[in-house]
């Protein structure tokens, strides 16, 4: 899938993943199975506290949803754009080429991260040369993905003749 006019080939889309909001899932599913339960065993509870659970229950699960869609990261073969915002958007683009130097490509788990999965990509470029990808799945694959794309783009520079470096070109649209 052909995302640019640049040539710029689609890899993969990425959100924060849903283990992210775990406990906000397990409350909205928690007060539904409940409400559910109520129908089917008569349990005398006032129809403002059904609205009240019902209320809370769809409010959690739509909180962790509306959160998961703010922040998404597009992977293709030359660059990664980071999307911030649903309505008003912040796009920025971090070119794989110029991160050839980059000296640190790193994942933080905790213990419970570390057992479903998930995790932040750290890339340092220099002091003002960094970003994150977080709180993704498999953020390991991801992490050697980035490493590869680098890998790519920098054997690529070189059969050009072009020399890699100076800072990592970033561009924001609104």
């Amino acid at each position: 899938m052909d995302i640019s006019d640049d040539g710029d080939t689609y890899i993969t889309t990425l959100k924060r993943s849903r283990k992210v909001f775990l406990w906000e899932y397990l409350c909205s599913f928690f007060l539904l199975g409940l409400l559910v339960f109520t129908i089917f065993k008569p349990i005398n509870i006032p129809p403002i506290l059904k609205n009240i659970m019902l209320g809370t229950a769809v409010f959690s699960f739509l909180s962790a949803e509306i959160s998961r869609q703010m922040l998404r990261y597009i992977i293709t073969n030359s660059k990664l754009i980071v999307i911030e915002g649903l309505i008003k958007q912040l796009k920025t683009n971090v070119y794989f080429h110029p991160l050839g130097f980059v000296p640190d490509i790193n994942v933080k788990q905790n213990r419970t991260q570390r057992v479903l999965n998930y995790g932040t990509i750290f890339v340092k470029g220099g002091s003002q040369n960094s970003f994150e990808l977080l709180d993704i799945d498999r953020p390991h694959e991801i992490m050697q993905l980035i490493e590869d794309l680098v890998e790519h783009s920098k054997q690529r520079q070189a059969s050009r003749g072009n020399k890699i470096g100076g800072p990592v070109r970033q561009h924001h649209h609104r």
